[in-house]
């Protein structure tokens, strides 16, 4: 078992603006301190969190909403991440107490001012990540928000830093070893912890993705109305017809037996209304996400197709363009589609298949930007074969491996998906 923790301290507070200690006591966020919980999490944004746990004190508390702010999961608030007790050298300053704190600080022990001692803070913080590797699965990663003295005691104790042989190489390059707002990374694995990235300045911090390989499915919607009746749908919506709702129920018979992961879809009820038919034997529910909607269309949106043919041809070739009727360009279609695979890619663990149930042209967008596949030549590939390129219901699967994506399947239909798998 394998857990991955990102061990952030709090942005800069107004003690310790002030000079003042700051353990048990706690002081709000300066704006700096802010701007600092802000820039940590740009540069976590590529990041998947499976959990994220904050010390109870507001600064840290307030750092941790900060980073995740724009993700599917809150903080939650663990008293075994509270920061070290100083005793009655809590919101001293540090230059009247300047020689006590010196010697506390250098051997990491506040008893004699009634605070912790070296065993009480290394049994705390050994008991605290027991309970969250309890509760844990293989794979994950794991935030933790807290505070500066509780990252030099992690490091001394659980993964044999030198402390100051580090101090020492900070003084020297003219870095804070614990800067607000640091992060530090630690591993877990087979009852082992392991050092991974000292503490830094966000700035200074670079993510590197975990080896891992990806399977994604990508089913597109059954027949709708508006498909029925050749209409143009993009950002509108219809409902899914009779033989929609048959033609994904084949699809989750075709995929009954993949062990999804997790699920996005789009926001259009045509694709939420798929993915919770294929979804029907497995024991999650897709998210929706509007970076998979379709293409929007513009003042092409309901239009019959049949009367509008060779514009469409035009529009869609070599590239999808309708930002000059209202809709979008082929450009800010692939932003979407680049952000929707980074969250999935970033979201998944070595191994695990997801399912993505959205659009046609999406998906022909898709296949163009990922493996150089057009549209116009598909079509005529497809159109020998006697084939659809992109039928409702239809699956296709590619995998994200050694940093790149493979086209496993192009979108075929059920029926053709349970032959071939």
């Amino acid at each position: 078992m394998k857990i991955t923790f990102y061990l952030v301290r709090h942005g800069e507070t107004l003690f310790n603006h002030l000079g003042r200690m700051q353990g048990s006591c706690d002081s709000p966020l300066t704006e700096r301190g802010i701007a600092q919980a802000h820039e940590t999490s740009n540069r976590l944004k590529d990041v998947w969190f499976d959990h994220i746990y904050s010390s109870p004190s507001e600064r840290a508390w307030n750092t941790a909403d900060i980073i995740a702010k724009d993700r599917e999961i809150r903080p939650v608030l663990l008293s075994g991440l509270h920061e070290m007790s100083f005793g009655r050298l809590e919101a001293a300053r540090h230059t009247a107490h300047a020689e006590e704190i010196r010697q506390c600080r250098e051997s990491l022990d506040y008893s004699s001012a009634g605070g912790e001692s070296p065993a009480m803070m290394e049994t705390r913080i050994r008991k605290t990540l027991q309970t969250i590797i309890d509760e844990a699965e293989d794979g994950d990663r794991i935030l933790l928000v807290g505070h500066g003295m509780y990252q030099i005691c992690t490091m001394k104790y659980l993964l044999g830093v030198d402390i100051d042989a580090l101090h020492q190489e900070c003084d020297t390059t003219g870095h804070s070893m614990i800067p607000n707002g640091g992060i530090m990374v630690f591993t877990y694995e087979d009852g082992e912890y392991q050092i991974q990235q000292v503490p830094v300045e966000p700035k200074n911090f670079v993510y590197k993705m975990e080896e891992k390989t990806v399977h994604l499915y990508y089913v597109r919607h059954g027949e709708t109305l508006f498909n029925h009746y050749n209409r143009m749908q993009g950002r509108s919506d219809s409902p899914l017809t009779a033989q929609g709702i048959e033609q994904v129920k084949l699809s989750g018979k075709a995929l009954h037996n993949i062990d999804f992961a997790f699920a996005y879809c789009s926001t259009a009820e045509r694709a939420r209304d798929t993915a919770a038919y294929i979804l029907e034997s497995h024991d999650i529910t897709a998210i929706p996400n509007q970076d998979l909607r379709e293409i929007n269309f513009g003042t092409y949106e309901a239009r019959v197709r049949d009367a509008i043919m060779d514009e469409l041809y035009e529009r869609f070739n070599p590239s999808v363009d309708f930002s000059d009727v209202g809709g979008e360009s082929e450009e800010q279609v692939i932003e979407r589609i680049d952000r929707i695979l980074k969250l999935v890619v970033s979201r998944a663990k070595d191994g695990e298949n997801v399912l993505l149930v959205a659009h046609g042209s999406l998906y022909m967008t898709l296949l163009k930007h990922l493996f150089n596949i057009y549209r116009a030549d598909l079509t005529e590939q497809k159109k020998a074969e006697g084939k659809h390129i992109m039928p409702n219901g239809g699956i296709a699967k590619f995998t994200f491996s050694h940093g790149k994506y493979h086209l496993n399947q192009l979108m075929i239909t059920p029926e053709e998906f349970m032959e071939v798998k």
